[in-house]
């Protein structure tokens, strides 16, 4: 059931303009989101979800600068179908 639902997310996620997904294959839960193509950093990205109520990926651009304005996002049994639908058009709505 989780790995649906992380692949339910990713699919998701990477529909949006700019947005892709690091590293294809089978992921458990845990998958890399790559903003470089946004011009938008993943610390702004993630102070707007907050302001929606939402938390965003881990910034991985201190641990790892050769992937950029990357993030490590995870799913779980606890997230519905309605949350990941409302990150992904949150995450729309802040790359506009």
């Amino acid at each position: 059931r989780i790995m649906q639902k992380a692949e339910y997310a990713r699919r998701k996620l990477q529909r949006i303009p700019g947005v892709t997904i690091r590293f294809g294959g089978v992921h458990f839960k845990e998958f890399i989101v790559d903003f470089n193509a946004t011009g938008k950093t993943v610390a702004h990205i993630n102070n707007r979800l907050l302001e929606k109520g939402i938390f965003g990926g881990k910034d991985l651009s201190p641990e790892f600068p050769e992937f950029g304005q990357s993030a490590l996002y995870a799913v779980t049994e606890i997230h519905s179908q309605a949350d990941i639908d409302r990150l992904a058009a949150t995450v729309q709505e802040v790359l506009q």
